[in-house]
């Protein structure tokens, strides 16, 4: 196919080979970040795109071989998936019961509905000309191209990218190689297949080869299936995934500088610092994980020839060590063991020979060399994963090898890479049109298989790609655009992000034109500048202004750093206390940032002086004003409750249903709504809680004085860190003054409590959600 048919206003296109965890999440970023126009193409074989083999399991019993805690989708956010199993608890029930923590081993369908989550939310509100595209096909060829490449698919359609990502994941190793095959479809399976354990007897002895993470699955399976059989499991050695157990952490021991440079040196290191940490104390599993920061720069310092020696008499006492399972996964299989239902023994496979009743399998145990002879009906591949890319049978790796477009790692795991992720072809030069990561990247790294990993590969390498592709520019009218801030603006031109303080559960809101290259921060957090410095200089924007929605008392604004670094104006609404800002506004005001419009609309309650801010007619940062399914308290800084439900139900509900809302919080992993939404689900304001029908606007609110009896009788403390935060944002944030706010509290008396108790018992369940949101 000739792509001559794009122009130079197509725009540029990336293709990611692979939607399970891996090219979710590079989409996931680069819809994230992309500051011209893009279209991601993710192809996905499956119809589960985010889930991939290893979190598409229909068995709640496989679990996450890593904690809840440690899984977060995003580095720089390490409480996100913690947040967003809180948010979908009541959803989650169906799965598992127990209640979450960072500590809870969650089931693997669970963690893939997440990753198809934090997909979903990247394109919602992703630019409107950063596209994403899902394709259920297989890539079966590559065809560079003059400028990119031809993408062919099994279906037989055909696309041009600019950019290629090989997110592979995991494939099934083959079988081991046997003297007497005489193999059988009936009897022998993969593990990773969905029939694997179709159409099997209860009663049925089965075989699994290889003892590893994946055998555990089957044995889970096997399990949760109520299996009554023998089941026997061998592999080389007869190991097994041993089990976590909670360890007090323990310093890392090793640096580049003292790092051994034999896999003999590094393990009698190794086994010397189990001692010596025993000693003290520290359970093996510490000595283990403190290598982990270390792992990958520890293997690039080997030689060639003792990563290969790693590789023959190490690696599957390595693996049994460093990827450990739940307890609870762990307890299945003991109580296997010592029911002797579930054999595990170290031996060779020598030969299976068909029966009419099943297979009978030839063992040659490991350490008498004997022959053992079982009789099973079905056997069950669990040699895991096929890094080889020298012999991988994947269509497209055989594509990729026959025009010597890849170069395949010369030990035998994945393919050869730079530090950015750039495929070497086979003439030895980086490729700028082929990227990868994960499984194929294995034998550069070798720890690089696990979330943490991934996750930070992924997001380096949405950055370095971005960076690869050409700098468009875009033609400006010769005379400037008059706006009366009613104008509609084009969406190529507006930018919008927004970011997490996990500390506070505040949101950042970058706004910017990309046309000319301005920007605004509205509600920065002081923590957070360099994140945000960060972002501007990656997106090409310059700070005109930092906007604040009000006086925060739960954390010190970033404004005054940042416009020490910048040079940007602080605006904050008129009335406040601010003594240091640049500028202040009222309701009604117009701030052009480029052809970006952002309206003004004064919104007290939760404080005496608070403004929202609506860009473009469309986005609303509704600050602490309203939240999603909540609003902001009303009991201190001025604060006013009627003022508050005046102003939610008359300016902000009045505005057009589709209207997204933005807040300052949301403390359930919760992102962005709508107006029309908030009137109907809000508990502050609702009065039906998620059903309209009511004839009027107003049947369907609470009454303004309900409103009031809630707020007046929250009682929540203040914020922490209020004596220090509201002194500094006075200021900024530029220092924080030594004096201290000494702020009173009036509670009602015995005698207006018992005027509102019945009001109060009546929101029992509402008090209760809302405490759980805003403290």
């Amino acid at each position: 196919m000739n792509p001559s048919f794009l122009t130079a206003h197509t725009p540029t296109t990336i293709a990611i080979v692979g939607g399970g965890f891996s090219g979710s999440l590079v989409a996931t970023h680069l819809l994230k970040t992309a500051s011209q126009p893009l279209t991601i193409k993710l192809i996905e074989r499956s119809d589960q795109i985010g889930k991939g083999i290893a979190y598409s399991t229909d068995t709640n019993c496989h679990l996450l071989n890593v904690s809840a805690g440690n899984m977060s989708a995003f580095a720089h956010d390490p409480g996100h998936l913690l947040r967003w199993l809180q948010h979908n608890r009541d959803e989650l029930t169906v799965f598992f019961s127990e209640e979450v923590n960072a500590s809870t081993f969650i089931p693997r369908k669970v963690y893939g509905l997440y990753i198809q989550s934090v997909l979903a939310e990247a394109e919602a509100t992703a630019p409107s000309d950063v596209r994403l595209e899902r394709f259920t096909d297989e890539v079966v060829g590559v065809q560079p191209e003059e400028k990119g490449a031809m993408i062919s698919l099994r279906s037989g359609r055909c696309f041009a990218a600019d950019r290629v990502v090989l997110a592979l994941g995991n494939s099934p190793s083959a079988p081991p190689a046997i003297q007497n095959p005489n193999s059988n479809d009936d009897y022998l399976r993969n593990a990773w297949s969905a029939d694997a354990l179709a159409d099997l007897n209860a009663d049925a002895p089965v075989l699994l080869i290889g003892t590893g993470l994946t055998m555990v699955d089957m044995v889970l399976s096997l399990s949760d299936r109520q299996h009554r059989g023998k089941i026997y499991a061998v592999s080389r050695r007869g190991l097994f995934p041993l089990k976590h157990q909670a360890a007090q952490p323990y310093p890392c021991f090793l640096t580049l500088e003292n790092s051994p440079k034999s896999v003999r040196d590094w393990l009698r290191r190794l086994r010397a610092e189990v001692e010596i940490a025993a000693t003290q104390g520290y359970d093996w599993r510490a000595v283990i994980d403190s290598l982990r920061p270390m792992n990958q720069k520890i293997w690039q310092k080997l030689p060639t020839e003792e990563q290969q020696r790693f590789l023959r008499h190490l690696t599957p006492y390595w693996d049994v060590h460093r990827h450990r399972i739940a307890p609870k996964v762990a307890d299945v299989v003991t109580q296997m063991l010592d029911s002797a239902q579930l054999t595990i023994a170290a031996g060779r496979i020598r030969e299976y020979q068909a029966l009419p009743d099943g297979v009978a399998v030839t063992v040659c145990q490991r350490k008498t060399q004997t022959n053992n002879i079982l009789h099973v009906r079905r056997v069950v591949n669990c040699t895991g994963v096929a890094a080889d890319y020298r012999r991988s049978p994947h269509p497209l790796i055989t594509n990729l090898r026959s025009q010597k477009l890849i170069r395949p790692n010369a030990i035998g795991l994945g393919l050869d890479t730079d530090t950015q992720g750039a495929l070497y072809a086979a003439d030895g030069n980086v490729s700028t049109l082929f990227y990868t990561l994960g499984t194929p990247r294995k034998g550069d790294l070798w720890e690089t298989i696990a979330v943490p990993e991934l996750r930070v590969q992924a997001q380096e390498l949405s950055k370095a790609l971005l960076q690869s592709l050409p700098v468009r520019v875009r033609s400006i009218p010769t005379m400037p655009l008059l706006s009366d801030g009613s104008a509609e603006i084009p969406q190529s031109t507006f930018l919008f992000r927004q970011f997490f303080d996990p500390a506070t559960s505040s949101y950042t809101y970058l706004i910017g034109d990309r046309q000319t290259g301005d920007a605004v921060l509205v509600d920065p957090v002081l923590e957070q500048v360099d994140r945000d410095l960060e972002s501007l200089n990656e997106l090409g924007l310059k700070l005109r202004y930092c906007l604040e929605t009000h006086l925060h008392a739960d954390h010190i604004t970033g404004a005054g750093k940042l416009r020490q670094q910048t040079g940007a104006q602080v605006i904050v609404p008129q009335n406040t206390a601010v003594t240091k800002a640049d500028r202040s506004l009222v309701g009604g005001e117009i701030l052009e940032v480029g052809s970006v419009i952002i309206e003004t609309i004064f919104t007290p309650g939760h404080s005496a002086s608070h403004i929202a801010y609506l860009v473009n007619k469309t986005h609303l940062l509704t600050g602490d004003a309203l939240f999603i399914r909540g609003c902001g308290r009303t009991d201190f800084q001025g604060g006013d409750p009627g003022t508050l439900y005046d102003v939610v139900t008359q300016r902000l509900f009045t505005l057009p249903d589709d209207t997204l809302v933005y807040p300052a919080h949301d403390y359930k992993g919760r992102t962005v709504s709508t107006i029309g939404e908030e009137k109907r689900l809000n508990p502050r304001f609702s009065d039906s809680y998620g059903e309209l029908r009511y004839e009027t606007l107003r049947e369907r609110y609470r009454s303004r004085s309900q409103f009031i009896t809630i707020m007046n009788n929250l009682k929540l403390s203040y914020p922490q860190k209020m004596n220090a935060t509201v002194p500094a944002n006075e200021y900024c944030g530029d220092f924080i003054p030594q004096e201290s706010l000494d702020l009173a509290t009036s509670w009602p008396t015995d005698e207006e409590q018992k005027q509102i108790e019945l009001t109060v018992m009546t929101n029992t369940e509402i008090y209760n959600d809302y405490f759980a949101m805003y403290i």
